[in-house]
């Protein structure tokens, strides 16, 4: 077991944020070669950690995606409303479309981080189980019959 000090958390929130496994670190959350991808990878091809055990483990992901989105919107607002005294229509028609935008580039990230929180808090691990029980079985073809070798 690892010390549990600021720097080792940091660093595992880094790696969270870098889209890699917090576990090996070597291993990436998201598939590189899609250009504009929000699915996550099952499992880090590395050292078989599954990311996402339940359904509902990526709501604190999107919990902090929308969290940073307003606070930069509004942030954003204020500042430019109080320098520059735009027309409220002038104001909306900018940060509202920047929300949305904001949300979707930034969502990987916060599913990184997330991740990274995940694993501090024991949520995510390897599972040794999880490649032949769910994902082996449907790699055998239909028509063929289990041989004594692979029993």
């Amino acid at each position: 077991m690892h010390s549990r000090n600021a720097a080792y958390i940091l660093r595992k929130l880094w790696v969270g944020f870098t889209l890699r496994c917090p576990n090996c670190e070597q291993g990436r959350l998201f598939n590189r070669h899609r250009r504009f991808n929000l699915h996550m990878e099952s499992t880090c091809p590395y050292c078989e950690v599954r990311f996402e055990r339940n359904s509902g483990d990526s709501i604190g992901a999107v919990y902090i995606n929308v969290a940073l989105a307003e606070l930069t919107a509004m942030t954003g607002f204020f500042t430019i409303n109080s320098l520059f005294h735009p027309p409220m229509l002038h104001q909306l028609v900018f940060w509202v479309p920047y929300i949305v935008v904001f949300a979707l580039l930034f969502y990987p990230r916060a599913r990184g981080l997330w991740t990274g929180v995940l694993w501090l808090t024991g949520g995510v691990y390897a599972d040794p189980d999880y490649m032949r029980d769910y994902i082996a079985p449907k790699s055998m073809p239909q028509d063929r019959e289990p041989q004594e070798s692979d029993q």
